[in-house]
């Protein structure tokens, strides 16, 4: 009576032990689910706060504009601005390839922004930032330049 007690008792253990298991696995994939929402949401939003720099400010939409399309006409202090503003969106861009390269943001969400970065980086200022820049990782300098390579851009 004793030894089937036992073994009931370890049975029940046991199936306690997967119960928490199964449980804890939840926990965590829910966890890792939410903390990609929250990294990808924060990346997006970073994006939209440099692209609502323009709309907000005509100087700012002028600087960048002429810079995009004719940067020797802006003067030394505009195109430190306009400068600073192309490095700043590829930043973001930097920071959704790291997510994107992790597996936080989907291929479609990165294939979308990509598109987005080689429109601004064929223009004749976006490239002149790119091809003048030499601060960001390796590994994306060397991914957007064959993607600028093999869309023609």
């Amino acid at each position: 009576m004793l030894e089937t007690l036992d073994s009931i008792g370890g049975f029940l253990g046991g199936v306690g032990v997967i119960v928490t298991l199964l449980y804890l696995a939840k926990q965590i994939r829910d966890n890792s689910r939410a903390t990609r929402v929250a990294a990808m949401q924060s990346a997006m939003l970073a994006g939209q706060q440099l692209a609502m720099l323009p709309a907000q400010d005509p100087a700012v939409a002028r600087v960048l504009l002429i810079g995009l399309t004719e940067p020797d006409k802006l003067d030394e202090n505009e195109f430190q601005q306009f400068r600073y503003l192309i490095m700043a969106m590829l930043r973001v861009a930097e920071d959704l390839f790291v997510q994107h390269a992790a597996g936080v943001i989907d291929d479609e969400t990165w294939a979308a922004r990509a598109k987005s970065y080689r429109t601004l980086l064929s223009l004749p200022g976006g490239r002149q930032v790119w091809n003048s820049a030499d601060a960001y990782r390796d590994d994306f300098q060397t991914w957007m330049n064959a993607y600028l390579d093999r869309t023609g851009s």
